[in-house]
C-alpha cells in the first residue's frame, strides 16, 4: 500500500468525505457480522423464527438498513424495519412499538408499571443477560 504524505493542517473536504465513508463501512461490516452470527443463535434457539427487526439510530442508515436486508433475506427471514424518518429518536421508536401493539388490539392500563428492557411479547422468554448491567 502505497502511503501518501502532506503537511498537517485541515482535512479537504474530499479527504472528509473518503474518511467518513471509510469508517460508515468499517461500522456496517461489524454489526453485519455480529447480526449474522446473532440470526444463527436465534434460529438455533427459534426455529420458528421469521424475522430480523431492526429499530433505533441504527436503522436509520441507509447502507446498513440494505446490507442486513440481504442477511435477513440469505437466512430466509424477513427484513422488518420502522420507516427511516421514525428512527432517529427514541421516543419516536417508543410510539411506533406502541402503534403496533394497538394495532394488534393490545392495550396496558394506565396502572402499569414501568419496566425496563419491557419485551413487545409478554409471553417472550428472558433474553440471557437481560437486566443485567456488568
Amino acid at each position: 500500500m502505497r502511503r501518501i504524505t502532506r503537511e498537517r493542517g485541515p482535512l479537504e473536504d474530499r479527504e472528509r468525505a473518503d474518511l467518513a465513508a471509510s469508517v460508515e463501512l468499517a461500522i456496517c461490516e461489524a454489526l453485519c457480522d455480529r447480526t449474522s452470527n446473532a440470526i444463527d443463535w436465534f434460529l438455533r434457539d427459534y426455529p420458528e423464527g421469521r424475522s430480523l427487526i431492526v429499530a433505533g439510530g441504527v436503522a436509520a442508515n441507509a447502507r446498513l438498513r440494505q446490507r442486513l436486508a440481504g442477511l435477513a433475506c440469505s437466512a430466509g427471514l424477513d427484513f422488518v424495519a420502522p420507516p427511516p424518518e421514525l428512527c432517529t429518536d427514541n421516543a419516536a421508536m417508543i410510539a411506533w412499538a406502541g402503534l403496533e401493539r394497538l394495532r394488534l388490539g393490545l392495550v396496558d392500563g394506565l396502572d402499569t408499571p414501568p419496566r425496563p428492557r419491557w419485551p413487545l411479547d409478554a409471553g417472550a422468554r428472558p433474553c440471557s443477560g437481560a437486566g443485567v448491567k456488568a
